[in-house]
């Protein structure tokens, strides 16, 4: 919260009539009074001080955290008119942008008070951007308050997803606390209490440091993790997050320990039975456990409402700071999104991501999943059978099938049959520019379009320096360079890797559909030299570069790419660390599986398919012999039920080679007598 002045007067004497003996004695008494809790008292003493040294400022600012104190800390905007009001007399820069705002050093608690403020307003990034100012004139500030400066630079590293700073900040703290210990050797006064605040300082920097390695997703060093003592729930909030990034999500939901009672905690906002709630429901996810967890997250979204409600029960009530902005909504709702996604509930998703989105524009991956909502819906649109649609078999249904001959006209000699459209008449929508959100791919080409102008400049395409010059300049070693994916923890440079490779996948598939040839192929080409592959990617890369290829005409370069025995693994486990950075977060359970199993899940099965693309490409090129071996080949890898559009291609190549009696064959054999009722 914020924080009075301790100093009893001020020292510039050249607009101050002088301290006296008086001065000093009240503002002692005022001093007192505030640590004592007692605020009416402390108010009425420093009003007193006031009318005396009315122009001080220290007796303003004290004046003015005393009266926020009094309010229960609900008169928040006369404390920010306040705080102004103290900035204008004593002639310094709000944002500390002026070099010279510190020659007196305090001023600083001025500026803490401020940044606290915004800390609570969930201004984030003001109040970082003056504490980083601040810190750097912390020598001749106050031990006291240089310390919470630094605990709360902290926390608010931590809150803006920058662990590698956070954790700077914590080394800082400690050799400030270990040169301050060695200053006070002398001092044996309050011995067992400073022992005590010391011990319980340490443990909550031994938690600062645990998260900081969790939210880099840094596991190698288990010194931080086995000196965690106690069994609260920050605590153990933080060992199951450490067991699911292990990949063991059972151990970790035990970890969690039992549900919190409290609800609310009036000095920090944080409401541990959501968080508790939110937690599990994740877990039970990673369990395979999707209704249970959707159940889950919509408690937590209660738990959120609720807590609303509480806070602010009417337009006329005011909360206090720390409880005026106690909604997690919007990370809530992600989550959910989330969740839902994996269900295969694209529509119900898409919903909570077009929301989100609002707040958390500049995350990449929630463009990627916004664009999956639109994709999975496009796939649903032609798989009526849940199932079907889980195991991306929806054109082995059996109503496909039904449609390949739609109906009969006529009889005898004049008997006709008439063939379905295939199975994409079903799944065509209306046209949209994709600015607007609509569950279709228009939409899906525009988030994609976002997602791939927020990744970084992609590796491949910045030249290496000369060797030359790596001799002679060799940069000292920095920390490794996050990707903001808020509200997640930041991306590591393989997990932006990895999501560029399923962006440009998503890219290429979209691009197909929509019939943009060109921008598949450059897609394709682009994910195919990505060096983190996995092969279920590189299997579609090569997929969807042949298709490109063929519908641009380019028949000879399409049957080359779609060549089936270049097909060796479709497993979507991810290459070996090939960099040192990649090689100490090995414990990491990346390659856990996967909570919907990829289809084809065999290297046959995806050999055959791709075989029957390659039989599509000799139709185009009139080799039909080769084209009716090739499907022929791959209709005896895929097995019964067969793909719908393997009927309609047989059928075009007994047609386009006079096969009439198997073509025939193939309607008697597979359809029967086909009756409209």
């Amino acid at each position: 919260m914020a924080s009075m002045d301790a100093d009893r007067g001020s020292d510039d004497t050249r607009r101050q009539a002088p301290v006296t003996d008086q001065h000093r004695e009240l503002a002692n008494q005022a001093m007192q009074e505030f640590e004592k809790g007692h605020y009416n008292q402390c108010t009425n003493t420093m009003s007193r001080l006031g009318d005396a040294r009315a122009t001080d400022v220290k007796v303003v600012l004290n004046r003015s955290v005393a009266l926020f104190y009094q309010s229960n800390s609900k008169a928040i905007d006369e404390f920010r008119h306040n705080i102004q009001t103290v900035f204008n007399m004593a002639r310094i820069s709000p944002d500390l942008s002026e070099k010279s705002n510190l020659d007196d050093a305090d001023y600083a608690v001025v500026y803490y008070n401020k940044a606290v403020l915004l800390y609570h307003e969930k201004q984030h990034r003001a109040a970082l951007s003056i504490l980083e100012k601040l810190f750097r004139y912390v020598e001749p500030i106050d031990e006291g308050l240089a310390q919470k400066v630094m605990l709360l630079l902290t926390e608010l590293y931590l809150t803006v997803h920058q662990p590698y700073d956070a954790l700077n900040m914590v080394q800082n703290i400690e050799k400030f606390l270990t040169g301050k210990s060695q200053n006070s050797q002398d001092k044996d006064k309050n011995e067992s209490n400073n022992a005590a605040a010391q011990e319980a300082l340490r443990a909550k920097l031994t938690l600062y440091k645990v998260r900081c390695n969790l939210m880099a997703k840094q596991l190698i060093n288990k010194k931080e993790f086995k000196t965690l003592s106690g069994n609260s729930h920050p605590v153990n909030f933080a060992k199951a997050y450490h067991m699911y990034l292990r990949g063991n999500a059972k151990k970790a939901s035990k970890m969690l320990g039992n549900p919190p009672s409290v609800q609310l905690s009036p000095s920090s906002g944080e409401c541990l039975a959501l968080m508790y709630t939110n937690n599990q429901a994740l877990l039970n996810m990673a369990l395979r456990r999707p209704s249970l967890a959707v159940c889950q997250l919509r408690d937590a979204l209660h738990y959120n409402e609720k807590n609303s409600r509480d806070t602010v029960p009417n337009d006329k009530a005011k909360p206090p700071l720390p409880l005026s902005y106690v909604s997690q909504h919007y990370i809530l709702l992600h989550n959910l999104g989330v969740l839902q996604l994996h269900s295969k509930q694209p529509a119900a998703a898409f919903e909570c991501f077009v929301e989100c989105v609002q707040v958390y524009h500049r995350n990449p991956r929630l463009w990627l999943r916004l664009a999956e909502c639109c994709i999975m819906h496009h796939k649903e649109v032609g798989c009526r059978s849940r199932a079907a649609f889980r195991s991306n078999d929806g054109d082995r249904e059996h109503r496909h099938k039904l449609e390949v001959v739609q109906d009969s006209i006529g009889s005898g000699f004049h008997h006709k049959l008439v063939l379905g459209q295939g199975t994409l008449s079903d799944k065509k929508s209306t046209p949209s520019s994709g600015v607007f959100p609509n569950l279709n791919l228009g939409f899906a080409s525009f988030c994609l379009q976002n997602a791939r102008s927020l990744l970084p400049t992609d590796p491949q395409d910045v030249e290496p320096p000369a060797q030359d010059e790596q001799s002679e300049f060799s940069p000292p070693l920095a920390d490794p360079v996050l990707v903001s994916a808020e509200p997640c923890n930041p991306l590591r440079e393989t997990e932006v890797a990895n999501l560029r490779c399923s962006i440009l996948a998503a890219s290429a598939y979209v691009a197909l559909c929509e019939n943009e040839h060109y921008k598949a192929l450059t897609f394709s080409v682009d994910l195919l030299r990505q060096p983190n592959l996995s092969p279920a990617q590189r299997y579609l890369g090569h997929m969807y570069k042949g298709e490109a290829l063929v519908a641009l005409d380019r028949i000879a370069d399409g049957v080359d790419e779609l060549n089936p025995e270049n097909v060796t693994d479709v497993s979507t486990t991810l290459p070996e660390a090939s960099t040192e950075q990649e090689k100490d977060q090995e414990g990491l359970a990346e390659t856990r599986e996967a909570i919907v199993p990829w289809s084809p899940s065999s290297v046959g099965v995806a050999r055959a398919l791709m075989q029957y693309n390659l039989a599509v490409a000799y139709s185009m090129r009139t080799e039909y012999g080769r084209a009716l071996k090739a499907l022929t080949e791959s209709s005896e890898r895929i097995g019964i039920p067969y793909p719908v559009q393997m009927f309609y291609l047989k059928l075009y190549l007994d047609l386009k080679q006079g096969n009439k009696k198997g073509a025939i064959s193939l309607i008697n054999e597979h359809f029967g007598y086909n009756s409209r009722t």
